[in-house]
């Protein structure tokens, strides 16, 4: 399951707690410019079998080369469904 959120949604949430008084509203402007200036999250890892270079078989079609289906790499694209 997914819970990480994305860096707007945390800015959103932060910005309604904005209230008029200068100190909070101070310390909410310091949050949401420390959840600026976060490091991106880790990227999704998606295993071979569900990679767009997987050949459906045994074959990476970026390395070309034999791969097993439960293995990832980091060039790994999740493969649409469409």
């Amino acid at each position: 399951m997914e819970d990480s959120i994305s860096r707007q949604a945390a800015i959103l949430q932060l910005s309604h707690n904005k209230c008029g008084n200068d100190e909070n509203d101070i310390a909410v402007q310091h949050d949401i410019e420390t959840i600026r200036n976060l490091p991106p999250a880790l990227p999704e890892i998606v295993r071979c079998k569900d990679c767009k270079h997987w050949d459906g078989v045994d074959t990476c079609d970026v390395i070309d080369a034999p791969v097993w289906d439960n293995v990832f790499c980091s060039m790994a694209e999740r493969r649409s469904d469409e």
